[in-house]
C-alpha cells in the first residue's frame, strides 16, 4: 500500500480537481438549471455524484482498490490523447493528503466534499455564491 499512496494522492484529487474542471456549463452537468452560473449547491451536488461514481463498492470511502481502478482509467484516457494527456499538477502529491484529513489512507465522502466546498469558495472570486463563466476553470478531457 505505501507504493500506492503517491498515486492515490494524485488520483483522489480528482474528486475535487475534476469537479473544478467539470465546472464549464450544462454539458458537464454542473450547471443543473442551465442558468449559466454554477451555484454552491450545484457544485456540491456534482462533487457528491463524482465521489459516488468513484466509490465502486459503495462503502462510503475511496480505498486502495478503487484508487488503482481509477488510476488505470486515467492512464488509458491519457494514452488516447494526442498530447499524451500531461497536465500541470497531475503527478503524485498532495490531492489525497489534503482530503484525507484523518490520514488513514482513504477518503470519505465528507472529506472529499469539504475539499470541494473550499475549492468553490476559492473559485468564487467575487464571493456572490455562484461561479460565473469567468470564474469557472477550463475543462480538459471527458468527465470521469
Amino acid at each position: 500500500m505505501p507504493r500506492l499512496l503517491p498515486t492515490a494522492f494524485a488520483v483522489l484529487s480528482l474528486v475535487s480537481v475534476a469537479g473544478l474542471a467539470h465546472a464549464q456549463g450544462p454539458r458537464f452537468n454542473q450547471d443543473a438549471n442551465g442558468d449559466g452560473v454554477i451555484s454552491a449547491q450545484e457544485f456540491a451536488d456534482a462533487a457528491k455524484a463524482r465521489f459516488q461514481r468513484m466509490d465502486a463498492n459503495k462503502d462510503g470511502v475511496i480505498d486502495a482498490d478503487e484508487l488503482a481502478a481509477i488510476q488505470k482509467r486515467m492512464e488509458e484516457r491519457r494514452a488516447e490523447r494526442p498530447d499524451g494527456g500531461g497536465r500541470p499538477g497531475a503527478g503524485p502529491g498532495g490531492g489525497l493528503a489534503a482530503m484525507d484529513t484523518d490520514h488513514d489512507g482513504k477518503v470519505t465522502e465528507a472529506e472529499a466534499l469539504a475539499v470541494s466546498q473550499a475549492r468553490f469558495a476559492a473559485l468564487d472570486v467575487d464571493k456572490n455564491g455562484v461561479l460565473s463563466e469567468a470564474e469557472q476553470p477550463a475543462r480538459r478531457g471527458p468527465p470521469n
